[in-house]
């Protein structure tokens, strides 16, 4: 069974605890909390996390500092630099990483340890990929497989395009159709 997260009244009253120097096991017993239930509201929530941290959530520099840490956790979950920055809206975390040579390698970092949770699909299906597919499989004996390697394509695209698609669908039947007359 999951653990519960904190009320938002809890929630609002451990921070307070927490920023005026309480202790988390003291302020978590005192209040009347699960400690498993303030680990998880950590996990979402920024402002517990910070004073957590041992940090007053509500100084001015905190929303920076929430701002850069979003944006690596945008990185590290394979979101290129340019849509995580769509993605929060909050100026230009690109310029973080100018002024600030530590979050700059953290940035590298989090971008280099997400690749392999990148999407490694081949080249999109464009007009001259399709074309190179089709004619590729108009050859005696070709394979699906074996067409869209030679256009560069993935069998994925292919079929996914397939089932969307009634021309292409009608185009690859031609194909191989036209192939079978061959022999």
């Amino acid at each position: 069974m999951p653990t519960e997260l904190l009320a938002p009244a809890d929630k609002h009253a451990l921070v307070d605890a927490l920023r005026h120097g309480q202790g988390i096991e003291s302020a978590a017993d005192a209040l009347g909390l699960d400690l498993a239930a303030v680990w998880a509201t950590a996990r979402t929530d920024t402002r517990l996390t910070i004073a957590l941290a041992g940090r007053d959530p509500d100084a001015p520099e905190e929303a920076g500092r929430a701002a850069r840490a979003e944006f690596l956790r945008l990185l590290a979950l394979g979101v290129p630099p340019t849509r995580a920055e769509l993605i929060l809206g909050v100026g230009e975390p690109g310029k973080w990483r100018g002024g600030d040579p530590a979050y700059a390698r953290a940035c590298a970092a989090a971008t280099d340890a997400s690749v392999r949770y990148r999407s490694h699909a081949g080249p999109r299906l464009t007009v001259q990929n399709v074309a190179k597919f089709l004619d590729a499989l108009r050859v005696s004996g070709t394979t699906v497989r074996s067409a869209a390697a030679t256009a560069g394509i993935t069998t994925q695209a292919v079929y996914q395009r397939r089932r969307r698609d009634t021309q292409f669908a009608a185009a690859m039947d031609a194909a191989r159709e036209s192939a079978r007359r061959a022999d």
